[in-house]
Order: C-alpha cells, then structure tokens, then sequence
C-alpha cells in the first residue's frame, strides 16, 4: 500500500512540475509579445505625430493655395478688363516681290532692308523666303492698325513660280535686282549683264507688268547690284551702271506713266544705297495716314546715315515715259515731295576733295561693248564674297 502512495504522489508532484513549466514557458512567450506590442504601440506613436505634422502642413499649403487662387482669378479679371478696354490690333500687310537670277544679291540686299540684324555670312540659296518688317502703328478710334512689309524672295531658279505669284496675289512693290557680276567676279563681267538682259527683255517685262499687276503695284526698283565691280567716283559708277543696263531701263521706262519706276546702284554686301530701299518702299506704298512718330524717325535716320563711299548715296530720279526715239530714255525727276524732304533738310553739297577730282579725271567711262579695264591695284586688298 505505501508503495502504491509514494507512486501517486511523484506522479501528481511531476504533473505539477509539468504544468510549472508549461505555465512558465506561457509567461516567458506572452512577456515577449507584450514587448513587440509596446514597441509597435510606440512607433505607432511617432507615426502618428509626424502624420500630424503633416497635415498641418498640408492644411496650411491648402489655405495658401485658395489665396492664391483668389488672387490670380482677380488678377486674370482684371487683365481681362483692361484688355477689354484696348483697342485691338488690326494687321495690314503690304507684299513686296523680289526678282532676279540666281547669285545676284537677291536675299542679301533684301535682308539688309528687312532684317538688318541678320548674319549674312550664314545665308544660302532658296526657293522662297518671306520676310516680315512692322512699319509702323497707327491707333485709330476703336483698333491699332499694324501696317507691315511682308517681303517675298523668290530663287533665281523659280522666276516661274514668281510670276505665278504676281497673277495671283496683289502685289503692292516690285523689286528687281540685277548685277553686274557672279560670284567671284573681280571686275564687271558683260556676258553676265547679257544673261540677265535677255531674262528681263521687253517680252518678259509685258508678262511680268500685265494690267492686273499693274492696279495693286505701287513702285517697282530696279537695284543694279555689286558696283564696286566698276572703277571711278560715286557719279561715274552710276552712269556706267546705268549705260550698261541701257535695254532694260528703257523697257522699264514704258511703264513708268502707270507705276513709279526706281533705279538704284549699289553694293548688298557693303551696304550701298540699300538703305534708301525701306523710306522708298514707305513714300511710294504706304499711305500717309500709316505713318507714325517711330517711323518718321527710322526715315529720317536712314536718309541722314552716312553709309561709306556708296556708288549712288543720292536717290536716283524716276523714268519718264519711253520717247518714241530709239534712244534710251532719260531719268526725269519727280516732283513728287518725299518724306524724307519733310523730315529732314536736304544736304548741303559737299565740294569734292582733290583725290576725287584727280580719280574723275583719270577714269572714263567704258562704253557697254568695248573690253573691260583693270581695275587700279587698291594696296593688296581683296574683295570680300558677295
């Protein structure tokens, strides 16, 4: 019987020991899990207060935000009324239509007049350019009228598509430009002057003027470029620019009774008589209810600036109509008053210096069939690419 007691009570006392260590290794786990609970519960706590910060700054960006809306839907408001109180711009355009052969100056000569700011060492050779120049601003009652120069420079290997553009378009000013050598020409070149003779014969001159071009164009400008191919004083490269290209002015001057009719001599590359271009284009095109104080100013400007030793610094007299005598006509002077009479006085005439006299009696005229003279030798100094 005792043995029978003692195996019951260690029996018992192990279930006891047991249940001990079940109960310890419970405690040992819940202890653990109670300690990742406060750890999460403190990070909870920090998530918490930075997500509060947050949304205080969010709350505050948001209430900067609506002022700054309302601030900008003010100022969208307001702009909009004082918008509303502007006149508005009305455009007017004015097209200008450059012709001639290829490698005559054609887009040099035009962006010296339209865009002076222009590189002209990056140019090359195109089909068609248009070029924009605004002339002036004239406010009226209710509306700015934006009087602009849309230039239309057209290849010398599209005159075709030019005239198209003749027919079709109103064209307000005619530009014509010849030279009086290629590219690299040192001196003037005849064959050169007779290519372009037979493009613009009295033919192609009939076509080019036909009555429908003839009721929207103002002016056309004969621009005979590259003079500083000729040798002698300012007034003689003119005469010889002007005998060599004797055909065409005549043809030209059949036109004059119904369009004003220009001729110029000069150089694009150096800048001769191109700025007489723009105040003509303004006298002749634009009316004189488009002109402005800025305007008035850049015509001033451009007949008072000195541009070198430029072959024509005077403006050339108009065609008169053809003489029924197979001479070439002569250049009669307008009697029209230029703007440039009105702004500015006309220059006093300036006594030529002793080399210049020295220079005129020294150079003759070359008539346009006899040979070319060598220019005189200029100290080595070589002419730049036109």
């Amino acid at each position: 019987m005792f043995p029978v007691v003692i195996i019951l009570i260690a029996l018992v006392a192990a279930c006891v020991v047991g249940v001990l260590v079940l109960i310890g290794v419970r405690a040992s786990k819940l202890a653990r899990e109670l300690e990742q609970a406060e750890r999460k519960i403190e990070l909870l706590h920090v998530e918490n207060g930075r997500l509060g910060g947050t949304l205080t700054a969010l709350n505050d960006e948001h209430a900067r935000a609506e002022s700054c809306l309302e601030y900008m839907d003010g100022h969208i408001k307001s702009l909009s009324a004082e918008l509303e109180r502007r006149p508005k711009i009305v455009r007017k355009t004015y097209r200008i239509l450059t012709l001639g052969v290829k490698a005559t100056g054609k887009t040099s000569l035009t962006l010296k007049w339209a865009n002076p700011l222009i590189d002209l060492g990056t140019l090359e050779g195109t089909k068609f350019e248009r070029y924009e120049r605004t002339v002036s601003h004239v406010p009226q009652k209710d509306v700015v009228l934006e009087h602009v120069f849309e230039v239309h420079d057209w290849g010398g290997e599209h005159i075709v598509e030019a005239v198209q553009q003749l027919i079709v378009d109103e064209i307000h000013g005619v530009l014509i430009v010849v030279d009086l050598g290629g590219k690299e020409a040192k001196q003037f070149e005849q064959s050169r002057i007779q290519e372009q003779l037979q493009e613009f014969q009295a033919q192609v001159l009939k076509f080019l003027f036909a009555p429908k071009t003839l009721t929207s164009c103002k002016t056309v400008v004969l621009f005979i470029n590259k003079s500083d191919l000729l040798a002698g004083t300012p007034a003689q490269v003119e005469e010889q620019a002007k005998k060599l290209y004797a055909p065409l002015l005549e043809n030209l001057s059949r036109f004059s009774t119904q369009v004003s009719v220009r001729v110029l001599v000069g150089s694009a590359s150096y800048g001769h008589s191109t700025h007489l271009l723009f105040s003509h284009f303004v006298e002749r095109i634009l009316p004189k209810s488009a002109y402005d104080v800025q305007l008035l100013q850049r015509m001033k400007s451009d007949v008072s600036e000195p541009r070198g030793p430029a072959p024509s610094e005077r403006p050339s007299p108009e065609l008169p109509p053809a003489a029924p005598a197979p001479e070439p006509a002569a250049i009669a002077e307008d009697p029209v008053i230029s703007v440039a009479e009105l702004v500015a006085p006309p220059p006093l005439p300036r006594a030529a210096s002793t080399s210049e006299r020295v220079a005129g009696l020294k150079s003759t005229i070359r008539l346009p069939g006899s040979p070319p003279k060598p220019p005189p030798p200029r100290g080595g100094e070589e002419r730049g690419e036109r």
